[in-house]
């Protein structure tokens, strides 16, 4: 999936030709005939750190954008598919190995103000090793292996990943899936900080 969006000049819903107007203090795209409103293109990612006896996964991109550099196993959410599946699916794609998502342990937001790109969200979870044997999807990993925190700082590695591999060393146990809220659409999850104390 591309970072880069074409703006509609037509719109989806009715068909008019779309007008440039000031909408919430911003130059939004929306139809005079109808109630349409382009609010932008956005793009929903995942990326999962498993860690294994003391190492943790990673998978050298095969293609651009970074191809060469080594980064945690992970990819874009699909329409209608919970952050936590798509994390799931992902690693297995990428690595053979099945793993469950343990917490949220970070979040990078990376907004545009440009049309032709999407606004670009990536969230990070700790995994838990269920089973599988290591082997790379060649379409998107040149190669892949369990490496210590000190091996990778010698590699070729993205400073977000690095970053994220650092932070969930720490004891924070990060966002974890709160399965009793009841919430309004049978596809919603809610992730939050756990706590052992009430006000």
């Amino acid at each position: 999936m591309s970072n880069y969006t074409v703006p509609y000049g037509f719109c989806p819903v009715c068909a008019e030709p779309l007008e440039t107007s000031t909408i919430d203090n911003h130059l939004r795209s929306s139809c005079p005939n109808c109630s349409y409103i382009d609010w932008g293109s956005f793009s929903l990612g995942v990326g999962g750190i498993l860690w294994n006896e003391g190492k943790v996964l990673l998978v050298q991109r095969a293609h651009n954008p970074g191809k060469g550099i080594w980064t945690i196993p992970g990819g874009y959410v699909n329409q209608g598919e919970s952050i936590g599946d798509a994390i799931v699916r992902e690693m297995q794609e990428e690595t053979g190995i099945k793993a469950k998502p343990l917490s949220i342990i970070a979040l990078r937001d990376r907004p545009s103000n440009c049309s032709t790109e999407k606004h670009d969200t990536y969230i990070i979870f700790q995994m838990s090793l269920l089973e599988g044997t290591l082997h790379a999807q060649p379409e998107e990993v040149s190669n892949l292996g369990f490496f210590t925190f000190e091996e990778c700082r010698t590699l070729k590695i993205s400073s977000l990943t690095l970053s994220a591999i650092q932070a969930c060393r720490s004891i924070s146990q990060g966002l974890i899936l709160n399965k009793d809220a009841d919430l309004i659409g049978r596809l919603s999850t809610l992730y939050q900080i756990s706590s052992n104390w009430s006000i």
